[in-house]
């Protein structure tokens, strides 16, 4: 496995099969992928999804999002319904296999028996945060998403071996070097080029929400305090408090509490890259906030879900005191956001 690499110029085609697509925010570390393909190859490049999945139980992108999300090239065509007969390319053809987060051994396994003799090259592009974590990041992960801890375990060890014997090419958002993180820009670049230039707007604080109750780690009641107390502390320094919604939310959860519902990622929606401060619990949209845009973001502590953080691998913990270092009780909200 490797780090991102110069790739020669050629004139050969490339054929790109895809997979592990779950929500747009995916779609653009693929999209990133694809446009540094499209910049070192000469050749007709054909990107084959394999189909999309969702997040307990929803559905946030779709075959049409994976067309308009990737760059705009008379070189590229997109296929969303392939044949399964075409799956693997012809001779003279390079072929990469493009998985989120790590490779999925069963498609593998149908390439491979496609074309035995002609095994695709494995890249892997970023799930989010869980993507830096370890084999237990990844089950505890699971866990709460509910199936016991059986078959978590064992899903979590398939994925961990499919990652290291597998995958060919990390193209990865941040890379470790010399004990500290970088961002790499070609993906940065592809989330940035989607937001106009942040503009921060001094009288906004804007929460981050999570799917906690709808994990069923947080009552919805018990969360709704959680929120009124972060709002009153950002109202007492001066702030217009709004909280985001994550897709996965009951649709009734917030009642009387203020809401901005944006359209895709967070990380790409103006109104969130422009706020004056991005709160919330650990989430992979406020670290790529702080490291893409430099917002100011802050994690927000509670007893519920104090496991979580001490749950994370190595790597989370390093990104997040890099990037995130800020973390405080809502109770202390205002006197930070004070200063």
């Amino acid at each position: 496995m490797s780090h991102p690499q110069e790739t020669p110029m050629t004139d050969r085609p490339v054929a790109v099969t895809l997979s592990g697509v779950r929500n747009r925010t995916h779609l653009v570390h693929i999209a990133s992928y694809v446009r540094h393909l499209l910049a070192t190859r000469r050749g007709e490049i054909v990107v084959r999804s394999l189909g999309t999945g969702g997040f307990l139980g929803r559905t946030t992108v779709s075959d049409a999002d994976i067309a308009s999300f990737l760059p705009e090239d008379p070189r590229l065509t997109v296929v969303t319904d392939p044949d399964p007969r075409a799956l693997a390319p012809e001779r003279g053809v390079d072929w990469v296999y493009l998985a989120v987060g790590a490779p999925g051994i069963k498609p593998w396994a149908r390439m491979v028996a496609h074309q035995p003799q002609h095994r695709p090259r494995v890249v892997v592009v970023d799930e989010g945060l869980g993507t830096y974590g370890t084999w237990r990041t990844r089950r505890d992960a699971w866990v709460r998403q509910g199936g016991g801890r059986v078959w978590p375990t064992v899903r979590a060890a398939a994925v961990s071996t499919a990652v290291a014997r597998l995958t060919d090419e990390r193209w990865a958002l941040y890379l470790r070097e010399a004990g500290a993180w970088r961002v790499n820009e070609l993906v940065a670049d592809e989330f940035r080029r989607r937001v106009p230039a942040p503009d921060p707007r001094a009288d906004r604080a804007v929460y981050l929400a999570q799917p906690w109750v709808a994990m069923g780690l947080w009552p919805a009641a018990d969360y709704r305090a959680h929120l009124r107390t972060v709002g009153a502390a950002v109202t007492a320094a001066g702030l217009d408090f709004v909280i985001r919604p994550h897709p996965a939310d009951p649709d009734d959860l917030y009642q009387d509490l203020p809401v901005a519902y944006g359209n895709g990622p967070a990380e790409m929606d103006p109104d969130v890259v422009s706020a004056r401060v991005a709160l919330g619990a650990t989430s992979t949209a406020l670290l790529n906030l702080a490291a893409l845009y430099g917002t100011t973001a802050v994690r927000v502590r509670h007893p519920r879900i104090a496991h979580l953080d001490r749950e994370l691998g190595p790597d989370q913990r390093s990104l997040l005191a890099q990037f995130v270092p800020m973390t405080v009780d809502a109770e202390q909200l205002g006197t930070l956001l004070g200063h």
